[in-house]
């Protein structure tokens, strides 16, 4: 199995009372506390992954693309309703595998998460170069809770490349992306320590 892999899935599973605490927090706007709970929740993303039965670039590529629909769950996640983050974020993260690994179906209704009220905002396009953000923006309906993930053939259309330009930007925006999931690794406490809020940092950050 991939190391980066591996690693994602013996992150320890969070306890509900820290995740309910850190939930509350995100939704206050701490920016830590957000980043926490990305960390703890690359485990079920490697899960979802590794369920999909890839190997390899394959695997990593879904570990990626799961990993933003991870973050848009987390944006809309509400700890007050009794669901457990990592449920209610299963569906998302398969979403976004979804637009990742069939690249030129658009999603049916059973794979496009619902939209909401709240706006996105993901952190993961911070200081990334415009033509790569506009990319990945399109291709997972980023920043904009009700956007629609596209295939590259539209995202071409609108950004005036060819499919092949499409893919292969999304390509090197995608290498950015885990050279920021790696950090997320690196900050990961072993299985022996509690996931500490103040100690995560700004993974997502470059």
């Amino acid at each position: 199995m991939d190391r980066f892999v591996r690693e994602l899935l013996s992150i320890p599973p969070m306890d509900a009372a820290e995740e309910l605490a850190l939930a509350r927090l995100a939704r206050r706007g701490d920016r830590n506390a957000r980043e926490a709970l990305i960390t703890a929740g690359m485990r079920s993303v490697a899960m979802r992954a590794r369920l999909r039965g890839l190997t390899g670039e394959e695997l990593r590529d879904a570990v990626q693309s799961g990993a933003i629909g991870l973050i848009r769950a987390i944006d809309r996640f509400d700890p007050d309703r009794g669901a457990r983050l990592a449920t209610y974020a299963w569906h998302w993260i398969g979403a976004a595998m979804t637009v990742q690994h069939r690249p030129e179906q658009p999603l049916g209704d059973e794979d496009r998460p619902a939209p909401q009220a709240e706006s996105a905002d993901p952190d993961l396009l911070d200081g990334m170069p415009d033509e790569l953000a506009d990319v990945l923006r399109l291709r997972f309906g980023l920043g904009d809770p009700l956007a629609v993930p596209m295939p590259r053939r539209i995202v071409g259309e609108r950004l005036g490349l060819t499919v092949a330009q499409v893919r292969n930007v999304e390509a090197k925006a995608m290498r950015q992306l885990r050279g920021r999931l790696a950090k997320v690794v690196d900050r990961a406490p072993s299985q022996e320590e509690p996931i500490p809020h103040s100690s995560i940092g700004r993974a997502f950050d470059c």
